[in-house]
C-alpha cells in the first residue's frame, strides 16, 4: 500500500506562509506543547483529504485562513494586509512508488479547490481517487480526532452499527432498502385489501339475496298494523272531541264571573307594586346615605394620622433647619481657622523661597569671580603641594570623612523624627476636631431623644385612650351579638333562617344560582304556598310529600337546563315540576262534603294563581281529616278511593295500608311565621344597632395608625439610644486615641533634641578638625597662594568646584523644607476646599427643608378647611338619615294595610278560580292527549283523514317522541313530575290552532257510541300483536337496491385483488434483491472485525504478568438483518469478571475503544491513521503498551502518524514531527527528527 510523504500547507490555521511537515515514517510522532498548533496539522489532513469543515472545529471554510490579530504595526504595514487563500498539499506515495498531489484551496470567499497534480478537478473524481486508494472520507477510515477514543467507548449499540454500516459501504444502499420496504409493504397492504374486499363482496350478495325475501313478508305486516293503527287514533281523537267541546262551553261561563273580580284585584296588586317601590326607593336612598356617612367618617379618621404625620414631619424639618444652622455656623468657624493656617504656611513658603534666592545669589556672587589660570609648572605644583596637604593631615582628613557621615546620618534621623512629630501633631488636632464633632453629636441626640420620648408618651395615652374605647365598643358588640346569636338560633329551630342539613344548604344555593342564570326558576314548592291556618301545617306537609322541596319551572326545557347544571355541580337529586307540562288529574269537588271534619287538602292551602297547576299536582285526591276516626270511617266505612291525612299526619293509604304519627318538624317550621315574628322583629333591632355601632364605632385603622406611631417612635427612641451609646463609644475611642497621640508627641520629642544637639556637637568637631586642615594648608600654600593672589587655597578650591558638599547639603535642605510646606500647604487646602463644598452642601439642605417646611404648613391648612367641610358634611347626611328611616317605616305600614285588603280579594278570584281550574284541567288532560296524537302522526308519518287542511299543517318541535305518550290512556299512569337522575320528557307542541278538521267516515256506529276501555283495550291488544312480529323480523329495507350494485362491485374487486398481487410480487422480489446486498456489504464487515477485535484487544491488554491478555467481542442484536438494531461490544480485561462496557475505567474503555478502532481499520485498511491524542486517557502501562502495538503493526504497508504529549509513546516512535510557536513570526512551524539513527 502507499503511504503519506509529506504535506505542504500555505496560511492555514496557525501556519503562516508556505511550510512543509515531514517527512512521515511508517511511525511518525507529532509533538509540541498546548497551543503549537498540533491539532490544527490534523485539520490540515482531514481538509485536504475531503473532511467536511463542520468537522474541523471551524463555522466555515473562511475560518480556516490564517490569520495574525497579534501582529504589530510595523509588521502589518510591512507584510501587507492579511491572507485572502489558503491550501493544503498532501504529497501520497502510492504502490508503485509514483508520488500523487491531492491540493485542496479555499479563497476569500469561502469556496473549496480540488487539485490533483496541480489539475483542478471535481470533488467526485477527487473523492473517487482517495476511494482508489482505500482512503474513505465518509467513513473517515483514516481519523481519528481528539475525544474519538471516548467517544467510541461510550456510544450505544446503534451508533456501532452505524460505524460499521459506513465502513463496509452498505449505509449506501439504506435509502433504497428503506424506499424498497415501504412500497412492499404497501403492496403487500392493498394486496390484502383488496382479497378481503373481494370475499367481503361475495358473503354480502349471499346475504342480500335472503333479506329480499324477509322485505316482501316484512311490508305485509306494516301495513296491516298501520290500517289497525289509523282506525284506533280516529276512535280516540272522535270521543276527545267530543269531551272537550261540552267542558269549554262550561268554563266560559265561570271566565266570565271571575273577569270582574280579578279586576278589583288588579287594581290592588298595582297599587301594592306602587308602594313597594316607592319603599325600596327610600331604602335605596337610606342606603347611599349611610355608605356616604361611612365614607365621610373613614376620611375623618383617615386624615387624623396623615395630620398627625404632617406636624411631626413639621417638627423633624424645624429641628432639621435649626441643626443646619448650627453645622453651617461650625462649619464657616472651622473654615476661617483653616484660613489662617493656609495664610500662616503661605507666608512660611514665601519666606523659604525668598531665603533660597538670597542664599543662591550669594553663592553666584562668590563664584563669579574671576578663576586663577594655572600654568602648567603651577598646577604640578599644586598637585604636589595638595598631596603634601593630605600626608600632613591623613588623620584629620580620615576624621572629617568620619564626623561628616556622622553628622548626615543624624541630619537623616532628625527630619525623619521632625516629619513623625508634624504627623502626630496633625492626627493630634484632627482626632480633637472628631472629638468636638462627636460632642456635639451627643448633645443633638440627647435633645432629639427626649423630644422623641415626649411625643411617645403623648402618642401611647392617645393609643390607651382608643383601645379602652374600642374595648367598651367591643363589649357591647358582643353582648348584642350573644343577644342575635340566640335569637338567630331560635328562628334556626324554625328553619325560617338556615337549613338543617349540608345537602339542603347546598340545595337553596343552588335554587338561588339558577334564579339568576334562568328566569324560568320560580324556586321550592315550600316557599310558593303555605297552609291556610296554622293547625294545618303537618297535615299538609304530609300531602306533599317528597314535592315539599320539589322546584318548580316555567317550563321542560328549563327544568333539562337545571338538571345539567346540578349534575355539572355535584348537587345532591332534586324533583323540578314544570308549570306547562303538569297533567293534573281531576280533583273531585265534592271531598269536602263528605262527611263533617273533612276538608280537601287543596282548599287548606294559600297560593299565588299562577302555581295553581302545581299545587294540584302535589295534593291530587287527597282529604284531610280532623282524627284518625274520621279518616277511617271516609276511607274504610264510605269505601271512598282517597287518600286520607290526619292532623298529626298520620296517612291512610287508598290501597287501605296505613302509616302515621311522623309529624314531620321540618316542613311544619317553615310556615311558622306568626309565631316568630317577634324573634324577627328583635333580630332587626339587634342588626340595626349593631349596623350603628358600626357606623358610629371609631375605625380600627385610626387605632392601627397611633399603635403603628408609637412602634414607630419607640424604634426611634431607641435607635437614638443606641446612636448616644455608640457615640460615647466613639468619644471614649477618640479619647484614648488622643492620649497615645499625646504619648507618641511626648516619646518623639526627646530623640529629636538628642538628634540636634548630637550634630552641633558633630559641627563643633567638623569646624574643629577643618581648622587643623586649614592651618597645614595655609602653611603649605603660603607663597603659592600669594603667587595666584588668592587669599588662602580654600578660597581656590571654591572658585573651581562652584560649590562645596557645604553647598549642596544646604541647598537640599532647602528643597527638603520646601517639599514638606508644600505638602502640607496641599493638604490643608484641600481641608478649605473640603469645609466649603460641605458649606455649600448644608446651605442647599437648608434651602430644600425650608421648600419642604413650607409644603408641609400648607398641606395642614388645606387639611383644617377639609376637616370643617367634612364635619358639616356628616351632619347634614345624619339629619337626612333619620328623615328618610321615618319615611320608609310610614311606607312600610302602607304596604302592609293594601297587603291584608289584597290578601282577602284574593281569596273570592281563588275561589272563582278553583272551579275554573278544575274544568281546565279535565280540558288540558284531554287536549294533551290529543295534541300527543297528532305528534305522533306527524312524526310517524300517519296521514289521518281529512275534511279540511292535511297532515302538513301540523307543526311540532323536536324529533323524538315516545309510543308511550302517544298511546297513554291511563291518567294514573302519567308522571308530568322530572327528578335529577330522570331522563327529560318529550316535548312539547309548537302551537294547536291548526286549520284541520278530521274526517271520522271510516268510524262505525257503534265505535262512535262506544268509548269504553274494553274497546281501547282490543285496539291496543291488536296493535302489540303486530308490532310485536315486526319487530321479530327485523329486515333490511335497502336488501333489493343493494344487491344489483355489489354484484358490479364484485366483478371490479376481483380485477384489482389481481393487480394488487402482481405489484405486491415484483415489489417483493425487489426488496429481497437490495436486502441481500446491504446484508452481504453489512455482514462481510462484521465479520471481518469481529474475528481481528479479540485478537487486537489481546494484543493491546496482555504483559508479563497476563500474558494471554482481555477478551473483546462483538454480539449482533438481530442476526437476520443486522444493519436495523445495535451491535453491542464487550471488553473484559484480564483477571476481571464480565462488565457492561459503561462500568469500565476511563483508562479500560479508552484500550477497549482503540482496540475497536484498530479492527475497524483493518478492514479495508487506509494506507495511513492519523491519531490525535487517544493515549489521553490511559496509564503509563497502557501507554506503553499502545505504543508497542503502534511500533510493531507499523510496516511499509500500513503507517501510523499519532500526535502525543506522552513521552512513552512518542519515545517509540520512528520519527518526530516538533510543532512549535514561533512568536516573532506569529506562526506556527515544525521540525522533523529521525529516532532511529539514534537507536542502538
Amino acid at each position: 500500500m502507499g503511504k503519506l510523504i509529506r504535506i505542504e500547507v500555505e496560511n492555514f490555521k496557525s501556519y503562516k506562509g508556505n511550510q512543509v511537515i515531514g517527512p512521515f515514517h511508517q511511525f511518525t510522532s507529532v509533538i509540541g506543547p498546548n497551543g503549537s498548533g498540533k491539532s490544527n496539522l490534523m485539520d490540515a489532513i482531514s481538509f485536504v483529504l475531503g473532511v467536511h469543515s463542520s468537522h474541523l472545529r471551524s463555522q466555515n471554510l473562511k475560518d480556516m485562513i490564517y490569520r495574525s490579530e497579534a501582529m504589530s504595526h510595523d509588521e502589518t504595514s510591512s507584510s501587507g494586509r492579511s491572507p485572502r487563500h489558503a491550501s493544503v498539499t498532501a504529497v501520497y506515495q502510492n504502490n508503485q512508488g509514483r508520488e500523487i498531489r491531492f491540493k485542496r484551496s479555499i479563497n476569500s470567499n469561502g469556496n473549496s479547490e480540488y487539485r490533483i497534480n496541480d489539475r483542478v478537478v471535481q470533488y467526485s473524481n477527487y473523492n473517487a481517487a482517495l476511494e482508489k486508494e482505500n482512503i474513505l472520507v465518509k467513513a473517515k477510515n483514516f481519523l481519528v480526532f481528539q475525544g474519538d477514543v471516548e467517544s467510541v467507548a461510550s456510544q450505544n449499540p446503534k451508533d456501532l452499527t452505524r460505524l460499521i454500516e459506513q465502513i463496509s459501504g452498505s449505509w449506501e444502499y439504506k435509502d433504497e432498502y428503506d424506499e424498497a420496504k415501504a412500497d412492499m409493504e404497501k403492496a403487500i397492504e392493498n394486496s390484502a385489501h383488496a382479497f378481503n374486499k373481494k370475499r367481503s363482496l361475495a358473503l354480502e350478495i349471499k346475504q342480500y339475496e335472503a333479506q329480499k325475501r324477509e322485505v316482501e313478508k316484512f311490508e305485509e305486516k306494516v301495513k296491516d298494523r298501520r290500517e289497525c293503527v289509523l282506525q284506533y287514533l280516529l276512535w280516540k281523537l272522535y270521543h276527545i272531541e267530543m269531551k272537550t267541546n261540552s267542558l269549554a262551553e262550561e268554563k266560559d261561563k265561570k271566565y266570565f264571573e271571575s273577569s270582574e273580580a280579578k279586576g278589583q284585584q288588579d287594581s290592588l296588586e298595582y297599587q301594592f307594586k306602587t308602594a313597594r317601590e316607592q319603599r325600596a326607593l327610600l331604602h335605596r336612598e337610606k342606603t347611599r346615605l349611610e355608605v356616604q356617612i361611612r365614607r365621610i367618617q373613614k376620611e375623618l379618621e383617615d386624615q387624623l394620622p396623615t395630620s398627625i404625620k404632617s406636624r411631626e414631619k413639621l417638627a423633624n424639618f424645624e429641628k432639621k433647619l435649626k441643626q443646619t444652622e448650627l453645622n453651617i455656623e461650625r462649619v464657616k468657624r472651622d473654615g476661617q481657622q483653616q484660613e489662617s493656617v493656609v495664610h500662616s504656611l503661605e507666608k512660611d513658603m514665601e519666606l523659604l523661597v525668598a531665603t533660597e534666592r538670597e542664599y543662591n545669589s550669594s553663592v553666584a556672587t562668590t563664584s563669579s569671580g574671576d578663576i586663577p589660570q594655572l600654568t602648567l609648572q603651577q598646577a604640578k605644583d599644586y598637585e604636589r603641594r595638595k598631596e603634601e596637604v593630605n600626608n600632613n593631615t591623613a588623620e584629620e582628613q580620615q576624621q572629617l570623612l568620619q564626623y561628616q557621615r556622622q553628622r548626615r546620618t543624624q541630619q537623616q534621623r532628625a527630619n525623619e523624627l521632625r516629619m513623625k512629630l508634624e504627623s502626630l501633631q496633625e492626627a493630634e488636632a484632627e482626632t480633637l476636631s472628631k472629638i468636638h464633632d462627636a460632642e456635639a453629636e451627643v448633645a443633638e441626640i440627647t435633645a432629639e431623644g427626649e423630644k422623641k420620648t415626649s411625643l411617645l408618651e403623648s402618642r401611647q395615652a392617645e393609643l390607651s385612650q382608643l383601645v379602652d374605647e374600642r374595648e367598651a365598643i367591643h363589649r357591647r358588640e358582643v353582648e348584642l351579638n350573644e343577644k342575635l346569636q340566640k335569637t338567630l338560633t331560635k328562628l334556626l329551630d324554625a328553619n325560617l333562617t338556615l337549613q338543617d342539613t349540608e345537602n339542603d344548604s347546598k340545595l337553596n344555593s343552588s335554587i338561588a344560582t339558577m334564579k339568576q342564570i334562568y328566569p324560568n326558576v320560580h324556586g321550592k314548592l315550600s316557599d310558593l304556598c303555605r297552609p291556610t291556618q296554622r293547625k294545618y301545617d303537618t297535615a299538609i306537609a304530609t300531602v306533599f310529600g317528597r314535592n315539599m322541596d320539589a322546584i318548580v319551572v316555567e317550563d321542560e326545557a328549563t327544568a333539562i337546563e337545571c338538571i345539567r347544571h346540578m349534575k355539572e355541580q355535584h348537587i345532591p337529586t332534586a324533583t323540578f315540576l314544570p308549570l306547562h307540562s303538569l297533567s293534573v288529574p281531576p280533583i273531585n269537588q265534592n271531598l269536602s262534603s263528605l262527611v263533617k271534619g273533612v276538608r280537601s287538602a287543596f282548599d287548606l292551602v294559600k297560593f299565588d294563581s299562577q302555581y295553581e297547576q302545581v299545587v294540584r299536582y302535589a295534593c291530587g285526591n287527597t282529604v284531610v281529616c280532623d282524627n284518625l276516626s274520621i279518616a277511617k270511617r271516609v276511607c274504610f266505612d264510605m269505601n271512598e278511593s282517597v287518600r286520607a291525612v290526619t292532623l298529626d299526619g298520620t296517612v291512610i293509604h287508598p290501597s287501605g295500608l296505613m302509616t302515621g304519627g311522623s309529624a314531620p318538624t321540618q316542613p311544619v317550621t317553615k310556615w311558622h311565621e306568626s309565631e316568630v315574628e317577634e324573634l324577627m322583629k328583635q333580630r332587626d333591632e339587634y342588626l340595626a344597632e349593631l349596623n350603628n355601632i358600626s357606623m358610629n364605632k371609631r375605625m380600627g385603622s385610626l387605632e392601627d395608625s397611633v399603635r403603628n406611631d408609637c412602634a414607630r417612635l419607640q424604634a426611634q427612641v431607641d435607635s437614638l439610644k443606641d446612636d448616644l451609646l455608640a457615640t460615647n463609644r466613639k468619644i471614649e475611642g477618640l479619647n484614648g486615641t488622643l492620649q497615645d497621640i499625646r504619648n507618641k508627641i511626648n516619646e518623639a520629642k526627646q530623640p529629636l533634641g538628642e538628634a540636634e544637639i548630637y550634630m552641633q556637637q558633630l559641627d563643633q568637631k567638623i569646624a574643629s578638625v577643618r581648622e587643623r586642615i586649614a592651618e597645614v594648608e595655609d602653611q603649605v600654600f603660603e607663597d603659592f597662594c600669594a603667587l595666584i593672589n588668592v587669599a588662602n587655597i580654600r578660597e581656590y578650591e571654591a572658585m573651581l568646584q562652584n560649590g562645596s558638599d557645604e553647598v549642596s547639603e544646604r541647598r537640599a535642605q532647602f528643597a527638603s523644607q520646601k517639599q514638606r510646606l508644600e505638602t502640607q500647604l496641599d493638604f490643608e487646602k484641600e481641608q478649605l476646599n473640603e469645609l466649603v463644598k460641605r458649606l455649600q452642601s448644608l446651605e442647599a439642605s437648608y434651602n430644600s427643608d425650608t421648600t419642604a417646611k413650607s409644603q408641609i404648613e400648607a398641606e395642614l391648612n388645606g387639611m383644617s378647611g377639609r376637616k370643617e367641610s367634612l364635619t358639616e358634611r356628616l351632619e347634614a347626611c345624619k339629619q337626612e338619615l333619620e328623615r328618610k328611616t321615618k319615611e320608609e317605616e310610614e311606607k312600610q305600614k302602607e304596604i302592609n294595610d293594601i297587603s291584608n285588603l289584597l290578601e282577602i280579594k284574593g281569596r273570592d278570584v281563588k275561589q272563582i278560580l278553583k272551579e275554573v281550574g278544575t274544568i281546565e284541567t279535565e280540558i288540558s288532560k284531554y287536549y294533551a292527549e290529543r295534541v300527543a296524537i297528532f305528534r305522533k302522526c306527524k312524526l310517524e308519518g300517519i296521514n289521518l283523514p281529512m275534511l279540511q287542511g292535511s297532515m302538513d299543517d301540523i307543526v311540532v318541535e323536536g324529533e323524538q317522541v315516545s309510543q308511550a305518550e302517544g298511546m297513554a290512556t291511563d291518567d294514573s299512569s302519567v308522571s308530568s313530575s322530572m327528578d335529577v337522575d330522570e331522563p327529560p320528557s318529550q316535548t312539547s307542541i309548537l302551537t294547536s290552532d291548526w286549520t284541520i278538521e278530521i274526517d271520522y267516515a271510516r268510524l262505525g256506529q257503534l265505535q262512535r257510541e262506544d268509548s269504553s276501555q274494553a274497546v281501547d283495550k282490543d285496539f291496543q291488544d291488536e296493535i302489540k300483536r303486530l308490532t310485536d312480529e315486526i319487530e321479530q323480523m327485523a329486515p333490511n329495507l335497502k336488501a333489493i337496491d343493494r344487491l344489483e350494485s355489489v354484484e358490479e362491485s364484485l366483478k371490479v374487486a376481483e380485477h384489482e385483488f389481481s393487480v394488487a398481487r402482481n405489484i405486491a410480487k415484483t415489489a417483493k422480489e425487489r426488496f429481497n434483491t437490495i436486502k441481500q446486498k446491504r446484508f452481504s456489504l453489512f455482514y462481510d464487515a462484521f465479520s471481518h472485525i469481529s474475528e481481528h477485535i479479540d485478537r487486537v484487544y489481546k494484543d493491546l491488554t496482555k504483559n508479563e504478568t497476563f500474558p494471554l491478555g482481555g477478551t473483546a467481542y462483538l454480539s449482533l442484536e438481530d442476526t437476520e438483518e443486522p444493519y436495523l438494531e445495535g451491535i453491542k461490544y464487550h471488553a473484559m480485561p484480564p483477571m476481571k469478571r464480565f462488565r457492561d462496557m459503561e462500568q469500565l475505567s476511563g483508562g479500560e474503555k479508552s484500550v477497549a475503544a482503540l482496540a475497536l478502532l484498530f479492527a475497524i481499520h483493518s478492514y479495508k485498511p487506509s494506507p495511513f491513521f492519523v491519531l490525535d491524542e487517544v493515549d489521553a486517557a490511559l496509564d503509563n502501562a497502557n501507554v506503553s503498551t499502545v505504543a508497542s502495538y503502534i511500533r510493531e503493526h507499523a510496516t511499509d504497508d500500513f503507517q501510523f502518524i499519532v500526535i502525543s504529549l506522552k513521552q512513552l509513546l512518542y519515545e517509540k516512535a520512528q520519527s518526530l514531527v516538533g510543532i512549535y510557536r514561533d512568536q516573532g513570526f506569529n506562526s506556527s512551524k515544525t521540525m522533523t527528527l529521525m529516532l532511529d539513527q539514534y537507536q542502538s
